[in-house]
């Protein structure tokens, strides 16, 4: 779902994405079911031009009534009071932007990085997309790239190959991986759940929160409702997920399929990687961007109080029409 409300990284769970059919729903009409919201930095979710989607054909409370019901917080998170600062009084930790030799993070591998690393570093395009399908990854990737480029900066030895700079990107993942000691069986996992939290949210000082919820719901055994997941495989890159998508059995559905998705989806950087590993404490169970540009997100136990705070990022979008 989008931003997290999630369940998982930002988007009122109210979806992640753009109205494909052209008949959009007023805010009012978005599906109280969507918690998350997915991880485009606030700038270029303001140029877009999603259209919030109507809820699905049911009830606006079935998404989150299955959730609350079929997968239940565990008992043995500890409850903390959500972390809800006035919105006036929000102050969002930015992601790391990109520039000459540095990748961003939160970008999915087949879309941006390719294109990301040729500008960071001055290649062309396709000489990196040949260096990708090349590389040497470790047994744990399963032959996928996604994931295990790391983002960062780099300072490559003049004359380097796109092939070297591609090389250097997923060995240092797999030193960051063995830094912190994560069992080689579990690195596919981490790396995995790192991808959800970034795409996930909007700033680095949300990604604690959002591992805490994504944990308490990989905990729950059920689906993790996150609309980044299901948007993954889509083409082009929106906000809003639609009815049709939620209801697909396309692998990628984190509203059909319990746990993690098949791949990471997204190369995350070592905040996300730390957020995974070492969650705060607490029940959330939901969470929900309340401002697509700042990204201010709100947290919930109950699905009581996930209602409270997905009104507001509906009065949110009231006011601003064009997120």
């Amino acid at each position: 779902m989008a931003a997290l409300a999630v369940a998982a990284v930002l988007v009122i769970a109210l979806g992640g994405g753009g109205d494909e059919s052209g008949d959009g729903a007023t805010p009012d009409e978005l599906a109280a079911t969507e918690t998350s919201v997915t991880a485009t930095a606030p700038q270029d979710r303001a140029s877009r031009s999603a259209t919030p989607l109507p809820p699905p054909a049911t009830t606006t409370t079935t998404t989150f009534a299955s959730s609350t019901t079929t997968t239940a917080p565990p008992a043995t998170t500890t409850t903390s009071a959500s972390p809800a600062a006035p919105s006036s009084g929000y102050t969002p930790l930015p992601k790391p932007t990109a520039g000459p030799d540095t990748v961003a993070p939160g970008g999915a591998l087949t879309k941006h990085l390719a294109v990301d690393v040729a500008t960071a570093f001055g290649f062309d395009t396709a000489e990196v997309e040949a260096a990708i399908d090349q590389v040497e990854l470790p047994p744990e990737a399963g032959g996928s790239p996604e994931g295990w480029l790391a983002p960062g900066t780099y300072q490559p030895a003049d004359g380097a190959s796109a092939g070297a700079m591609v090389q250097a990107m997923v060995d240092r993942r797999v030193v960051q991986l063995e830094e912190r000691n994560v069992a080689r069986d579990q690195w596919h996992r981490v790396l995995t759940a790192a991808s959800v939290i970034e795409k996930e949210t909007y700033n680095q000082n949300e990604k604690p929160s959002v591992a805490r919820v994504l944990t308490n719901r990989l905990a729950g055994g059920g689906p993790l409702q996150m609309d980044s997941i299901i948007l993954y495989p889509v083409p082009e890159d929106r906000i809003f997920t639609t009815s049709e998508e939620r209801a697909s059995d396309q692998p990628y559905n984190s509203y059909r399929h319990n746990g993690l998705p098949p791949t990471p989806i997204c190369s995350p950087d070592e905040a996300s990687l730390d957020a995974f590993l070492a969650p705060p404490p607490g029940d959330w169970w939901f969470y929900v961007t309340i401002d697509l540009h700042s990204g201010e997100t709100r947290y919930a136990v109950t699905y009581e109080e996930h209602q409270a705070n997905a009104e507001l990022l509906r009065a949110w979008l009231r006011d601003h029409p064009t997120p």
